[in-house]
């Protein structure tokens, strides 16, 4: 295998199997309109085009052009950052075999992203990390509902990559909020700013609260300046357990 490869941490799906997998939980229609990030060499695009309306491929390793040119004419292939161009896309349907290195970027992008339904073949170690109590568990229950379809070994790809992958299928949460569910969804939708500016216009806008009440609420949990002073995506899994307990008596 060419070194080349591994520039952009490439591991190309060339199980069947796993392939079919990808295709049966993406629950195709006629009508969708799919994003693929990464396709590689086309192997999935070539079957999500027989299924849906139309496919937007975007990979970012413009030496595979020739690999992708000949793809059926309801795809379109973009090159490109995955992360940058896909603002500019419709679709409501993502399928993507991710390079790790951008499972927790795309997580974080998918947070304020409008779609029905993402299969995505990641790394373990990050459906593991959904799964455990840290931020982005909190995160992925306020937002998504998480299915694991299919455990997929390191011989499923080629090149080999060195930790075995998840297949995974998200879905928009459909269950109700709780009003401290409701706060802590607002503080992920504002996740670049600091947490005590975050916290007011959480509790403003989830408890109808002016900026003065806001303000002395946030006082009433003790909440530390230092804590108070960092960005929402800065803060560490302890410090962020440490505002989970804070937030308990809202």
């Amino acid at each position: 295998m060419d070194k080349k490869v591994f520039q952009h941490d490439q591991h190309f799906l060339i199980n069947k199997e796993v392939l079919s997998a990808s295709i049966k939980a993406a629950e195709l229609k006629k009508e969708d309109q799919v994003l693929e990030i990464g396709p590689g060499k086309g192997i999935l695009t070539q079957e999500l085009a027989k299924k849906c309306k139309k496919v937007i491929a975007i990979e970012i390793d413009e030496s595979l052009k020739e690999d992708l040119a000949c793809l059926p004419k309801n795809v379109d292939v973009l090159f490109g950052n995955a992360l940058e161009l896909m603002d500019y896309q419709p679709f409501n349907k993502i399928v993507a075999n991710i390079s790790f290195s951008i499972s927790e970027p795309l997580f974080k992008k998918l947070l304020k992203t409008k779609f029905d339904l993402a299969v995505l073949l990641t790394g373990e170690s990050f459906y593991q990390l959904l799964r455990e109590e840290s931020k982005w568990s909190i995160a992925a229950k306020l937002y998504f509902e998480v299915e694991k379809v299919l455990d997929v070994p390191r011989d499923a790809f080629d090149p080999r990559p060195r930790v075995d992958s998840v297949l995974i299928k998200i879905t928009p949460r459909s269950a109700p909020l709780t009003k401290k569910e409701m706060v802590l969804k607002e503080l992920f939708s504002q996740n670049d700013k600091k947490l005590k500016n975050a916290l007011m216009f959480a509790l403003m806008r989830v408890f109808n609260l002016t900026k003065n009440q806001a303000k002395d609420k946030i006082e009433d949990l003790k909440i530390y300046t230092e804590l108070q002073n960092k960005r929402i995506d800065h803060l560490s899994n302890v410090q962020f357990k440490f505002l989970l307990d804070k937030l308990k008596s809202i």
